[in-house]
Formats: C-alpha cells, structure tokens, sequence
C-alpha cells in the first residue's frame, strides 16, 4: 500500500447477500487517515464509498483504479466456509486497487470473492457519433 514503517491501515471485513445466501466476501485495506475511528457503530461503514465522499471529499469512482479478475478453483477453505459453499465451487477473486489521482496514494486496497454463480460480466462498444 506503499506506507511508511510507522503508518498502518485497517482491514474492514464485510460479506454481502441476497435473498438469504451470501455471496460476496471482500477483505478492504484502507489507510488509517480514512477511517474514522470514532465511529457510531459497524453500519457506518457499511458503504466505504460513502464514507469517502462524505468524511474526506474524495468521490472514488472519479479515482485512478486497476483491477483484476480470475477463477479460482479451488476456492481457499477460509473463504468458501464465509460464502457457505464447497471449496470445489468456484469462486470470482477480484484485486482492486484505488489511489488518489493527485498524488497517487493509495486509498483503497480490496480483496474479493464472489460465488460464480452470481458473476456475469458484460461489454458494450460505445459509437462515440450518437
């Protein structure tokens, strides 16, 4: 995350579901001049975005990101035991970092697998003449 030897960061564990099955695990790696850490409870955070927006001004879709997207297969037993699958199923692991456009820090470092039976990815071109 390119930190100094006396700075550190917090790791945000969260999981997302829907209709009752989890399907999305993401480990988030955030420097600690972004957290809050007088915060009112866990929702606060429940939308880091958000909270980047609202606390520090920084809308980080407007941020230069990469991100990286494979099959795993096996998935890691730690990770398939939070989505509640086999670890035989495959999962989506996605590296997405974010860094401030400015300066080039990094903001936001995550880690995420996602079942691949919720995956679907979609490409459009873009005729720039309409």
């Amino acid at each position: 995350m390119g930190l100094r030897g006396d700075q550190f960061y917090y790791k945000i564990e969260r999981i997302r579901e829907s209709n009752g099955i989890i399907y999305i695990y993401h480990n988030s790696y955030i420097p600690e001049q972004y957290i809050n850490a007088n915060y009112p409870n866990l929702d606060y955070y429940n939308s880091i975005y958000k909270r980047f927006k609202l606390d520090y001004h920084i809308h980080m879709n407007d941020e230069h990101f990469e991100e990286i997207n494979e099959i795993v297969f096996p998935t890691p037993e730690n990770v398939a035991s939070k989505l509640g699958i086999d670890p035989q199923f495959p999962t989506v692991y996605q590296t997405k970092t974010t860094q401030l456009e400015s300066t080039g820090q990094v903001l936001e470092y995550i880690e995420t697998y996602k079942r691949s039976d919720f995956y679907k990815i979609k490409f459009l071109s873009c005729n720039r003449d309409h």
